[in-house]
């Protein structure tokens, strides 16, 4: 089985910066051979944070471009199936891997594209003006969000807080903050603590290699109960940065991404989650982000995000929009080989 694919960064318009992503195109007649485990398998050949499996919209047994009537068909689609895997697992929703899809489909294989089907739900892309020299997207996420009652400090015994495994101890400051992150969904299966720092200095200074073991924490679930099994679950450090003179209606924020081991350079559903809660906790009805992820790491990502909101009758506040954007640039094309 051959496979076509092509690699992009993503958050970026510079190629070498953003976040790596691969796109496999899977021809209909190849769904039912390309099992999950056949998935897992490839992602970990590419061995980028994700990798995605893109499902040509057609029931034809041909795979071949130049039937004219399969061409007509996927210049026709409307929705597409993606998976997404890590090198671990599959997601239910990531940020980059929706964004450099969504260009993959309207600028390169499929430009009637209006909606990607993730296991999280549909999710609706248009284009965007870019600011660059890439393709830019935005996409309106299915979002399932969700504060959990408890923090790091509810599940773990106080007398380990200064010494469990995979904590900041080196930074008391940011091991106290990260006990104390509020616990966000932005869909099921997909949560974060999202851990407020004072400075950009700190920020800076975070070690790459700690593990937090989210799925053995010794106390209580983290996650409310109806929210189990918990899925995907990390770290997002953040700080706010200094407004500039530019657009004082878009909030600037700069965030790493450090948990399974390695840096990413850019975490969507992750800022898609932060911008969810800022907007909640701030109480406000329409906010504009501009996140920026793995300057450390010398892959600068920019991600946008934009929420709208609504005050419930008892005074909650409820997403009612969210949008996440930013351009992505092609790296390279390729076939892969699949036994």
């Amino acid at each position: 089985m051959q496979l076509p694919f092509v690699t992009l960064d993503v958050f970026t318009s510079t190629r070498f910066e953003g976040n790596p992503l691969a796109v496999i195109s899977v021809p209909a007649s190849r769904k039912t051979e390309l099992t999950q485990a056949k998935k897992q398998k490839i992602a970990q050949e590419f061995n980028l944070s994700e990798t995605v499996f893109m499902h040509e919209p057609s029931s034809s047994p041909s795979s071949n471009d130049d039937d004219d009537d399969q061409k007509k068909e996927k210049e026709g689609a409307t929705h597409l199936q993606i998976d997404i895997f890590t090198i671990e697992s599959e997601l239910p929703f990531a940020g980059h891997p929706t964004i450099g899809s969504a260009v993959v489909a309207k600028f390169h294989w499929y430009p009637a594209v209006d909606t990607l089907l993730t296991k999280s739900g549909p999710i609706h892309i248009a284009e965007s003006p870019p600011s660059g020299q890439g393709r830019s997207m935005r996409a309106r996420i299915s979002h399932d969000v969700r504060l959990h009652q408890k923090t790091l400090a509810d599940v773990i015994p106080a007398a380990q807080h200064a010494s469990f495994p995979g904590l900041s101890h080196r930074l008391p400051a940011v091991r106290d903050a990260e006990l104390r992150a509020p616990v966000f969904s932005i869909v099921r299966g997909m949560t974060f603590a999202l851990v407020q720092l004072p400075s950009l200095e700190l920020l800076g200074r975070l070690d790459r290699g700690l593990r937090l073991d989210f799925d053995h924490l010794p106390g209580p679930s983290l996650l409310d109960e109806d929210r189990q099994p918990a899925g995907f679950v990390a770290r997002y450090y953040y700080g706010k940065e200094e407004e500039e003179d530019g657009d004082v209606n878009v909030r600037k924020i700069r965030t790493r991404m450090l948990e399974l081991g390695f840096e990413d350079p850019a975490t969507g559903s992750a800022a898609s989650a932060l911008a969810a809660y800022l907007t909640g906790a701030d109480r406000a009805e329409h906010v504009r982000f501009e996140i920026t992820q793995g300057v450390e790491m010398g892959r600068r990502s920019v991600i946008q995000v934009e929420t709208k909101a609504e005050v419930q009758q008892g005074g909650d506040m409820k997403i009612r929009e969210l949008w996440l954007g930013g351009e992505a640039v092609v790296v390279q094309y390729g076939t892969l080989v699949v036994d």
